[in-house]
């Protein structure tokens, strides 16, 4: 009995090591690994005043003055523990240009190169609109 709680143990030791590269812990599909925190809006009410877009792009990579979330610019933007650029948005701003469901927030911005990039996520609107 012993032997197969062993042999059990290491199977799903190897499922979750393999789960963990392969998906690496992102929840999102975008290639630029654009992430919308929080993932659900709430109308109406205060959440934590500002919407934070997470990247897999190299904080180093990008001209900070040119990020843009559907048209609303970025209010600042910062290196998080991997190196990735994170984009910081006013949320009042954000929330007055979805829909409930949901909505599509892309990410817009220019490489120190020049080169435009883009990304998207879709996040859950809920809530009455403050009046």
């Amino acid at each position: 009995m012993k032997k197969r709680w062993v042999v059990a143990s290491g199977v799903a030791a190897a499922v979750m090591i393999v789960a963990v590269s392969s998906f690496g812990g992102a929840r999102t599909d975008d290639p630029l690994g654009v992430a919308v925190s929080p993932q659900k809006l709430l109308l109406g009410t205060e959440q934590t005043g500002s919407v934070k877009v997470h990247t897999g792009i190299p904080f180093s990579k990008v001209d900070r003055s040119s990020l843009y979330l559907n048209g609303v610019a970025a209010t600042g933007s910062y290196a998080d523990s991997l190196g990735h650029i994170v984009a910081v948005f006013d949320e009042d701003a954000i929330k007055a240009i979805v829909y409930i469901p949901s909505t599509v927030l892309t990410l817009t911005g220019l490489y120190v190169t020049g080169e435009p990039f883009a990304g998207a996520d879709t996040v859950m609107v809920e809530g009455f609109p403050a009046p």
